[in-house]
């Protein structure tokens, strides 16, 4: 378990396949989390274990409040050992958007990628409209790297992909005068 200011994140369990099932029932969560709108509790249940039990290539975590509540999952896929690379995901249910829950998240994985895991970067790329996101993603020291102009079809229309990234000496937690040395 790895403990933020606001956020605990944690090993997902099959006993959590509801509350996520739930989440992508939501069409805003589940289009700007890869569009599984409606995705039956069988589908759902098999995603969940597959989270539960993480890889080298994969972590995946649930995020969960102070009180207990899971309310998200946030995730890196690795590439090899060599590499020192992941490419991050977030998505958090929409009634906990707005009240610093995926910033602390964010920090506190990015905290654990860099100083357990010894990655040297982790990129992640994020629709050009979801802005939310992108503020967060600044706030906790990602820079935009480019745009991938109408790279994904999403509720009618074509987007564009804004690609972000950090590297580990750019990385500062909030209490951090300096950089981790990389």
């Amino acid at each position: 378990m790895l403990t933020g200011e606001r956020v605990r994140l944690r090993a997902f369990e099959l006993s959590d396949a509801e509350t996520v099932w739930g989440w992508y029932q939501d069409h805003e969560f589940s289009v700007l989390d890869g569009n599984i709108y409606g995705a039956s509790l069988e589908t759902i249940r098999a995603f969940v274990q597959s989270m539960g039990s993480p890889s080298y290539a994969d972590v995946s975590l649930g995020i969960e409040t102070e009180d207990g509540a899971l309310i998200g999952l946030i995730r890196l896929k690795r590439g090899t050992p060599e590499e020192r690379h992941a490419d991050f995901g977030i998505a958090i249910e929409r009634a906990y958007w707005d009240r610093g829950y995926g910033t602390d998240a964010t920090r506190t994985l990015l905290r654990f990628a860099f100083e357990e895991m010894n990655l040297h970067r982790v990129s992640l790329d994020v629709l050009d409209y979801n802005t939310r996101a992108q503020r967060c993603y600044e706030k906790c020291g990602f820079r935009v790297e480019g745009r991938a102009r109408s790279a994904r079809y999403r509720d009618g229309r074509w987007c564009d992909e804004v690609l972000m990234g950090i590297l580990q000496d750019e990385f500062v937690t909030p209490n951090q005068d300096q950089a981790i040395p990389g």
